[in-house]
């Protein structure tokens, strides 16, 4: 049974976060589509490289569907306007309620927080956004799983937060041959 993920972009997002995810869960044989929320075609990044998003947010991509999981990467102003928009927070609401994973890194866990998914939860994000009295427990770690929730704190950590999506999609097997072969770990 093929995985699937579902990453989640507006322009301003940012570029390390959101395709480190995608090559790792590629690499893996996860089906990783970039979606461009706001419905471009080419979305840029925070730090300017455009890129071609895989799909538009609509015709089925608000629903949770086929994907086994959503990834909310960082970056600003995609944070924030990940945050503020209704849609991806019932996107969201909808993958945790179906007991899918709901993936956040860096400034993203904000989205997660307003949707009310870290009370209770161990959870980190880069410092300052999100307030650490919204979570069960703040973890300065590089990445934070809690149940079907996994958060990291920044574009320094998006490998490891992409090897905790692929062991909490069950390709732990995989992870391990990636860290090797990327030679994250010898």
């Amino acid at each position: 049974m093929e995985r699937s993920a579902l990453i989640l972009c507006y322009s301003g997002f940012e570029e390390i976060e959101a395709l480190t995810v995608v090559d790792v869960l590629r690499r893996a044989g996860v089906a990783a589509d970039i979606c461009s929320v706001e419905g471009k075609e080419y979305i840029r990044g925070s730090h300017g490289i455009e890129i071609r998003a895989d799909k538009s947010f609509g015709a089925g991509e608000k629903e949770v569907g086929s994907y086994d999981c959503v990834v909310l990467p960082g970056g600003l102003p995609n944070a924030y306007l990940l945050r503020d928009d209704p849609e991806v927070i019932d996107c969201v609401k909808n993958f945790y309620a179906s007991g899918k994973l709901v993936c956040a890194i860096c400034a993203a866990p904000c989205v997660l927080e307003k949707a009310g998914l870290l009370k209770g939860r161990r959870a980190t994000s880069y410092p300052g956004m999100v307030d650490k009295a919204s979570c069960g427990e703040y973890i300065a770690e590089n990445a934070v799983q809690d149940g079907n929730i996994i958060t990291s704190r920044g574009p320094g950590t998006a490998l490891q937060f992409s090897f905790a999506i692929l062991r909490a999609m069950g390709l732990g097997l995989d992870a391990d041959k990636l860290e090797k072969g990327m030679i994250v770990k010898g």
